[in-house]
């Protein structure tokens, strides 16, 4: 039995980790947390925006990552496609509350319908800023 497999995350501004070798990944799923470990049955999943979690030479390693998809491959190779994936050294902290203050503000001064468009775009945004502030410690 495989003890590690490849990780790979990628955005479209490259790759933040390409073939690692990880003993495992978690990653955060439209349904919760998923767990991936090596000799995982293969799947095609979305990504909601979170935080991604795994070890990378015995250290700890976050990353607050945006929506995307989550490809476990029968080779034991796990691609993670985002839209952004930022450490927390790259996170403004400060800056990612104002932000999420003024989307929540957004979402909370509709009292009336709500375009799903509109709606689905503040709550990627504001899940987004909580990421980024939960990755940041």
């Amino acid at each position: 039995m495989a003890d590690r497999m490849k990780l790979d995350i990628l955005t479209p501004r490259g790759a933040k980790y390409e073939g690692i070798d990880v003993p495992g990944v978690e990653i955060p799923g439209l349904l919760g947390e998923l767990g991936v470990l090596p000799e995982h049955v293969s799947f095609v999943t979305a990504v909601k925006p979170g935080v991604v979690r795994f070890k990378k030479d015995n250290e700890s390693v976050r990353l607050a990552v945006g929506a995307g998809f989550l490809e476990v491959t029968e080779s034991g190779r796990v691609v993670l496609l985002c839209e952004r994936a930022l450490a927390p050294s790259e996170i403004e902290t400060e800056a990612a509350r104002e932000q999420l203050e003024e989307v929540q503000g957004e979402l909370a001064k509709y009292s009336g319908p709500i375009t799903a468009a509109t709606y689905r775009d503040l709550d990627q945004q504001r899940a987004w800023l909580e990421a980024q502030i939960r990755c940041a410690g």
